[in-house]
């Protein structure tokens, strides 16, 4: 038996904008956004990768928007806005917080063709200012959207040789070159923006060492030399944010926790303790064989109760950690990183539950304290409601003894999802009341999670959805 503890009397912060997403999903590479996406009213989409790999040469990078780099970055004309336009404006109108990645696509190919560090530093800069402009400033037929995060670069730090047999597929330049294209093009955008936030450089192993599949702290003299580059009088650099990746596979998922806090200590060393960070791509990689066959185990595993309890864990880390904001990759439909929706069918997987219930902790706003356990993680959030989520990334069932204080209602009620249920009420709970504390014993499967709920009402009594994606009554 594994006991929990929540107090909704005690506050701990806000909900983090962590359900976030890298790009949005669409019906077709081309179509409208699906409803059921915009029904998780994501904070923030990140720009990367965007409709890669069907149609990724038209969208959101910069080689791509300003695809003659001899022409004058004055020149409208020279400018091709109009699919990242299209791309862009449904989710400014759904009011999604927007994170634009200046940069390229990650190229897996043996023949690269834009990773490559610009001809002309300050040019790219000054192309990226443009950008800013037509999205912010209304410049050549733009918006004033008012896109706050502008990102440099996506994983110049990245090359594992047993991963990527043709060399660095983000970039091709020396770390001494990204140091200096980062200085460049942040100080540019925020002369001209001083209301927007630029950051990087969306790190792919920030922890630097990789021992049988585990990260643990190691070689980080990309991410200190970064820093030290960015501080120093003569490079100084703007840094509102600092990004990194990461994605869950041998280890479990206090993973993140070891890299934030890694993360804060090293941002703190170098006189960045102001500065933001964000998880800009995060998943989970679960396998639990060592086969050639591994990927795909890991991207069936991303769609069904296995993954998708590993996600709503993670979430529930990232809450208690040093995050700011995360955004998932991916949510796009037609990639093996995009476990959303089942292809062709289109209807939410686990992983969408995993979201949609972390969206409801978020739309509640205030966090409250709540203790995990072994393979249990947990969440609490209170606003016009109370709410818990417990979460079970291990394949055994557990009995959980929830001891809750501080809440407002006389009645509890379970939901469970696991690979055969989807936000069902979960029976045999046994509940009882003394000194102020509600006791709730429950059995939660393995993979599995439960949502949480106390409200006022009829002992006994449990709401019911019109779907297991749907509102309540």
């Amino acid at each position: 038996m594994t006991e929990l503890f929540v107090d909704f009397g005690r506050e701990a912060g806000r909900i983090k904008p962590l359900h976030g997403f890298n790009n949005c999903a669409r019906n077709t590479e081309y179509g409208e956004i699906l409803p059921d996406f915009l029904a998780l009213r994501p904070p923030i989409v990140r720009l990367h990768d965007t409709v890669y790999p069907y149609g990724g040469g038209h969208y959101v990078d910069v080689n791509n928007i300003f695809c003659d780099f001899s022409a004058d970055p004055d020149d409208e004309t020279a400018y091709d806005f109009t699919l990242t336009d299209l791309y862009i404006k449904p989710l400014a109108d759904a009011g999604i917080g927007i994170l634009y990645r200046l940069g390229c696509t990650i190229e897996h190919a043996p023949k690269k063709y834009n990773v490559y560090p610009p001809a002309d530093f300050g040019k790219w800069a000054d192309v990226c200012e443009h950008i800013v402009r037509h999205y912010n400033c209304g410049w050549a037929n733009g918006f004033h959207f008012g896109i706050r995060f502008w990102e440099i670069w996506n994983e110049p730090d990245g090359l594992d040789p047993r991963i990527e047999p043709n060399g660095p597929p983000n970039w091709q330049g020396t770390a001494a070159q990204y140091y200096r294209l980062y200085s460049v093009a942040a100080n540019r955008i925020k002369a001209l923006h001083p209301d927007v936030s630029v950051g990087g450089y969306s790190s792919c192993y920030i922890l630097g060492k990789n021992t049988d599949g585990k990260w643990t702290e190691g070689d980080a003299s990309f991410f200190t030399d970064f820093l030290a580059y960015i501080s120093a009088p003569e490079t100084r650099a703007p840094l509102d944010f600092f990004s990194w990746h990461t994605y869950i596979g041998k280890q479990d998922v206090k993973k993140t926790a070891r890299e934030a806090a890694f993360v804060g200590r090293t941002l703190d060393a170098y006189g960045f303790s102001k500065t933001l960070r964000f998880i800009t791509e995060w998943n989970c990689c679960v396998c639990d064989v060592e086969t050639p066959a591994y990927r795909r185990e890991f991207y069936i595993n991303m769609r069904n109760a296995k993954g998708a309890s590993h996600m709503l864990a993670s979430l529930c880390e990232m809450q208690k950690c040093g995050v700011h904001a995360a955004m998932f990759y991916d949510a796009q439909l037609w990639k093996e990183y995009g476990p959303l929706f089942d292809v062709p069918s289109l209807r939410p997987t686990k992983a969408y539950a995993a979201f949609r219930l972390f969206g409801e902790l978020y739309r509640l706003g205030v966090c409250c304290e709540s203790t995990s356990a072994g393979d249990l993680y947990t969440c609490a959030a209170k606003g016009d409601g109370e709410m818990l989520a417990v979460s079970n990334v291990g394949p055994d069932a557990q009995t959980v003894t929830l001891r809750i204080r501080g809440g407002s209602t006389d009645r509890v009620s379970l939901r469970l999802t696991d690979e055969t249920h989807d936000a069902e009420a979960l029976t045999g709970v046994e509940t009882a009341a003394a000194n102020g504390e509600t006791t709730c014993v429950f059995r939660l499967p393995g993979y599995a999670f439960a949502e949480i709920t106390l409200q006022k009402g009829e002992k006994g009594s449990v709401p019911q959805l019109n779907s297991p994606y749907g509102e309540r009554n």
